[in-house]
């Protein structure tokens, strides 16, 4: 009990993290809720293949360009400190977008899908037993 109490509190919530700042707007979406949506797309992005494979989804956009500079500051000083694995870096036209990956005891991963523009910033908290062709099927939108 006291492992599954440990695991738990190793994956990051970047909500809880980040989420109270002002310009900051997020959602979180638990299993349970999951399990009873279809569809699912946001940014171009196909999450329905997946959501049986999900515990849960955190989404963080930036209202204010404060709240676009504190995002992804916080995002990447979650990510340094949590050593995630840099997996995949996109430059296009001033907009820059990352996929980080950590994986936890039990079989269950956490990627985070960091997108930064001038004065906005967009994260998407994946955290289940997923793998990493999961992420390639809904990044690349199969």
């Amino acid at each position: 009990m006291a492992l599954c109490a440990v695991c738990a509190s190793a994956q990051v919530s970047f909500i809880d993290k980040l989420g109270k700042a002002n310009g900051i707007s997020s959602v979180y979406v638990s299993k349970a809720l999951l399990g009873m949506m279809r569809g699912m797309k946001s940014n171009g992005m196909n999450f329905s293949p997946i959501a049986g494979k999900l515990d849960n989804i955190q989404i963080l956009s930036s209202e204010t360009r404060s709240g676009a500079k504190a995002l992804k500051n916080g995002c990447r000083k979650i990510i340094a400190d949590g050593r995630y694995e840099y997996l995949m870096n996109v430059n296009d036209s001033g907009e820059q977008s990352g996929i980080y990956m950590k994986n936890f005891p039990g079989g269950t991963a956490q990627y985070v899908l960091l997108t930064v523009e001038k004065d906005e910033t967009n994260v998407i908290v994946l955290t289940g037993k997923l793998t990493l062709q999961d992420i390639k099927n809904v990044v690349g939108g199969k």
